[in-house]
C-alpha cells in the first residue's frame, strides 16, 4: 500500500502541474525552472494523476448536457460515424423525446449542407426535432415510410412543419404504412404523386429516423389496424424486436422481410445505400430494440440517452 503524499510534495506536484496543464510549458522548461530532471518532472505528473491531485473533466463548451466522453465510447463500440449521448434527468419517454429531439436538430445543424438530400420516417422523437429546428439548408425534404399512427406521430407532419421553413420542396407520402396485401400495396404505389415521392429515395443523403420497439403498445407499426392479430403473433414468432422505417429487426440484427412487400416505405436495401443513416432513440422500453438495429448495421449515428449508453455498453 502506498504512503500518503505528504503536503510539500502535494505542492510541489501542483506547482509542475499547473505550469505543464495550464501554462503549456513543456516539461524540459519546467525541469530547467526547479531544478529537477525531466524524467523526474514526468513522474510527478503521473503521480499527481494517480494520487486525484490532478483531474480531468471532458464536457462540451457550449454548454449543452453532452456526455462528451460518453458518446465517444459508445461511438467506437459501434463503429458509427455519429454519436451523441446526453444526460437526461428523467427516464420519462416524453421527456427523453423531447431532449433527444433537440440534441438530433442540432446535429442535423452540424452535418447538413445545401447538397444534401434530407428523409424522415416518423415517431414522437422526429417530431420534437422538427420544433426545434428552425432552418434548414437542403432543398428537398423525402418521407420515407407512410403514416402509422397519429398525426402528431407521423412523418407527415414533420414534414408540413420543416418544410414551412421556406425554400425546401417536400416530398411527402399520403399512405398508410402498411397495407392489407402486396396487391394493394402495389396498387398505391402506381399513384403518380406517390410515384414521384418513391423517385426521390436514390436522391436522398442523410436520413434520420426512430426506432420502434415491439415491446406491446410501444411500436405504431405493430399497432398498425390493418395487422390482424395472426399478423402480429405470426412476425412475433419470427423473432421481430425492432422496426426503423419499415425494416424488422431480429435481437442478432437480422432482418425479416415477411412483409416488405406490404409497406409504402423506403426498402431496407435502399435504406442501405443512403451514406448517413441516424436515429434518434432512447429511454428503457427501446433499449433492446436500439441494440438490435444498432446489430443490424444499418445505422451510422445514434443519438441517445446516458442510462441507454450505459445499458447498450454494458451488455
Amino acid at each position: 500500500m502506498s504512503q500518503p503524499l505528504g503536503l510539500e510534495k502535494q505542492v510541489q506536484i501542483a506547482r509542475i502541474a499547473s505550469r505543464y496543464y495550464i501554462e503549456g510549458r513543456t516539461r524540459t522548461e519546467i525541469a530547467d525552472e526547479i531544478g529537477l530532471s525531466r524524467f523526474k518532472v514526468g513522474r510527478l505528473l503521473e503521480e499527481g494523476v494517480a494520487s486525484g491531485i490532478v483531474t480531468f473533466v471532458i464536457a462540451s463548451p457550449s454548454g449543452e448536457n453532452v456526455d462528451l466522453e460518453l458518446s465517444a465510447t459508445l461511438r467506437d463500440r459501434y463503429d458509427l460515424d455519429y454519436c451523441v449521448v446526453i444526460d437526461v434527468p428523467s427516464q420519462l419517454d416524453e421527456d427523453i423525446q423531447q431532449q433527444l429531439g433537440k440534441t438530433c436538430a442540432n446535429l442535423l445543424g452540424d452535418i447538413l449542407t445545401e447538397d444534401d438530400v434530407l428523409g424522415l420516417t416518423s415517431g414522437r422523437t422526429l417530431n420534437a426535432m422538427s420544433h426545434a429546428i428552425t432552418s434548414l439548408p437542403v432543398r428537398s425534404l423525402v418521407q420515407l415510410s407512410g403514416v402509422a399512427g397519429p398525426l402528431q406521430q407521423t412523418g407527415l407532419e414533420a414534414m408540413r412543419r420543416l418544410s414551412s421553413l421556406g425554400g425546401i420542396r417536400p416530398w411527402p407520402l399520403y399512405s398508410s404504412l402498411v397495407m392489407s396485401d402486396a396487391e394493394a400495396a402495389e396498387g398505391v404505389r402506381r399513384q403518380p404523386e406517390l410515384r414521384q415521392t418513391l423517385d426521390q429515395f436514390p436522391r436522398v443523403t442523410v436520413a434520420v429516423g426512430s426506432i420502434g420497439s415491439w415491446v406491446p403498445g410501444n411500436s405504431l407499426m405493430l399497432n398498425n389496424p390493418v395487422f390482424t392479430d395472426d399478423d402480429r403473433k405470426h412476425l412475433l414468432a419470427l423473432g421481430v424486436v425492432a422496426e426503423f422505417a419499415a425494416v424488422l429487426v431480429r435481437d442478432d440484427g437480422s432482418t425479416v422481410d415477411e412483409i416488405e412487400d406490404r409497406c409504402i416505405a423506403i426498402t431496407e436495401t435502399r435504406l442501405r445505400e443512403i451514406p448517413a443513416v441516424i436515429a434518434a432513440a432512447g429511454g428503457p422500453t427501446k433499449t433492446r430494440a436500439i441494440r438490435a438495429v444498432l446489430a443490424s448495421r444499418i445505422l451510422s449515428g445514434l443519438v441517445t440517452d446516458s442510462a441507454t449508453a450505459h445499458k447498450l455498453l454494458d451488455e
